[in-house]
């Protein structure tokens, strides 16, 4: 293999493991900051899916319980109302436990009930206590139930969540400089030379840096588009795969956050690339050989 070919596939080499290097930091700082940007949003999805179960007597007319669903409707900690007839709720069970109990029970025991989901607001332990009292009073209600430890959790995990994220996000940051800066820099220790002899022969300082810049610049562009491309695929397997967190995605703040991700990209590059090229123009002949 000649000189010139095997230069050719070392700088190549070179690139591509920057690249990647880059890419992947990248991805996990944007993924982080989805996460962080979304948490208001997500501890909103979470409250909001915190049920109710309303069991409504059994001898109940049809037209009794529409009448006290729009009622229900009309509270104002009611987000989504959904009625579960005495059959439906036997074919849950039976789908649930694999097996067809009422054959051994010989009727269905099950009540008919209303599925109440909380609006954000009210969605806390207190405001729960209260809404499960006010409407035990009804004369519809044979009982109401809910699971107080999922709300207490929301509640105590969602702000220790915020912190830990933006704790975690720093210091990914900083992790991420350093490992680019320490990826770019070992590119272009094998050029220390080259640098050294143009800046003996006279070339100027910005004169030996633009190629190298330009180089770092082409490198950050191409590892945020990669970035952005595994963030917006990982975002859109999220969603497919739970559809209700459809509702973090909002056009505005994933824009702000992929800009985000080119502008650190493109200035970590350049920045470690500068600094780099500049620490070995100031090193004498000695200083090289031995770094």
């Amino acid at each position: 293999m000649s000189t010139g070919r095997y230069l050719r596939n070392r700088t190549r080499s070179s690139n591509v493991g920057t690249i990647v290097g880059i890419t992947l930091v990248l991805f996990m700082l944007g993924l982080l900051g989805f996460m962080l940007l979304n948490a208001r949003e997500l501890e909103r999805h979470f409250k909001e899916n915190v049920k109710v179960d309303i069991y409504l007597k059994r001898d109940l007319k049809e037209v009794d319980v529409m009448k006290f669903r729009k009622q229900l409707d009309a509270e104002p900690f009611a987000r989504e109302t959904r009625y579960v007839t005495a059959d439906e709720a036997a074919e849950q069970l039976k789908a649930d436990m694999g097996e067809d109990f009422l054959g051994v029970l010989g009727a269905n025991p099950l009540l008919p009930s209303i599925e109440l989901n909380m609006k954000e607001a009210y969605a806390s332990p207190d405001s729960l206590k209260w809404v499960a009292e006010h409407l035990r009073q009804d004369a519809n209600v044979h009982e109401v139930k809910y699971n107080p430890v999922v709300v207490e959790n929301i509640d105590a995990n969602m702000g220790k969540l915020r912190w830990v994220m933006l704790g975690f996000s720093l210091l990914l940051l900083v992790i991420a400089v350093a490992l680019i800066n320490n990826t770019i820099r070992l590119a272009i220790y094998s050029k220390r030379f080259l640098i050294r002899t143009m800046h003996l022969v006279g070339a100027t300082g910005w004169f030996i840096k633009r190629p190298f810049l330009g180089n770092s610049l082409w490198q950050g562009i191409v590892a945020s588009i990669l970035a952005i491309g595994l963030l917006v695929g990982s975002i859109q397997m999220l969603v497919r795969w739970q559809p209700d967190l459809g509702t973090l995605v909002h056009p505005v703040p994933l824009a702000i956050l992929l800009g985000s991700i080119v502008v650190l990209g493109l200035l970590i590059s350049l920045l470690s690339t500068a600094f780099a090229v500049r620490r070995y123009l100031r090193m004498n002949t000695d200083e090289l050989n031995w770094t």
